[in-house]
């Protein structure tokens, strides 16, 4: 009698498919799911300007689910209103299959990785407890192609949010674009916290002059205004200033010409 259950539809040259390969056909075909993953998606219908909505559905298996964290198998085992249907909202369709594939195989599939979805894939890892995700999807990361406009928001969500391995990642195309960078209007939106440790890595690395970097400083004084009479921020700025003892202030507290 021939079996034909669909894992078994896999390349026959595949004789012997690893238990990854297994867990991502049993996600990917739906075979014997019992529950279903509902997230969001807005689309446009050409009969109708204001657009609609609907759900982008994810067979699924509550084992599977349940076994990735403890929010999970609150979810789908603990819930007593549970009704097959894990509802997902606020984050995108790709984030949630990026974030189903690991719960299923322990690994994030290169082919889906872009800066896009780093917000989206924090959001999934602390609403449901599952660190590991956002590490392996850092690592990821440092091998795609980086916009030099995406990269000081994703250092200001990583720095925000203390995410060392995000950070890792971003400082070091912080250093290797250092003087491309010097002239995005990022660097000017970063919290004053955020540009101490940026300045302090661009000066360990020596990735430009120094006074280049106080130039950028008083650029930075000028847009946030950052005075003596901006207390809540100004001593921390301060701390910046200390780094460069020829620097000197006015009265008001601004850099000097320099």
């Amino acid at each position: 009698v021939q079996n034909s259950h669909p894992l078994n539809e896999e390349n026959q040259t595949e004789v012997r498919p690893s238990s990854r390969s297994r867990r991502l056909q049993y996600f990917r075909s739906g075979a014997d799911s019992d529950c279903e993953v509902h997230v969001l998606s807005n689309f446009i219908d050409s009969d109708d300007i204001v657009g609609s909505i609907c759900y982008k559905k994810f067979a699924c298996h509550r084992l599977f689910l349940a076994t990735a964290s403890e929010k999970l198998d609150q979810d789908v085992y603990c819930n007593s209103q549970w009704n097959g249907v894990l509802q997902i909202n606020g984050v995108s369709p790709e984030s949630v299959e990026v974030f189903l594939e690991f719960i299923y195989t322990f690994e994030v599939n290169d082919t889906m990785v872009n800066l896009g979805t780093v917000g989206d894939i924090y959001i999934l890892s602390c609403a449901y407890n599952i660190p590991e995700l956002l590490r392996a999807y850092s690592k990821k990361l440092m091998n795609i192609e980086w916009p030099l406009e995406s990269i000081f928001p994703v250092f200001d969500l990583a720095f925000r949010h203390n995410i060392p391995e995000l950070e890792r990642v971003c400082m070091e195309k912080i250093i290797e674009r250092a003087d491309d960078l010097a002239q995005d209007p990022g660097l000017m939106k970063l919290q004053v916290y955020a540009l101490n440790y940026v300045i302090q890595h661009w000066m360990v690395a020596e990735a430009m002059p120094i006074k280049e970097v106080i130039s950028l400083l008083q650029q930075y004084q000028e847009v946030n205004d950052l005075t003596f009479s901006n207390t809540q921020k100004f001593p921390h700025f301060t701390k910046i200033i200390k780094y460069f003892p020829n620097v000197l202030l006015d009265a008001e507290g601004l850099i000097r010409k320099l």
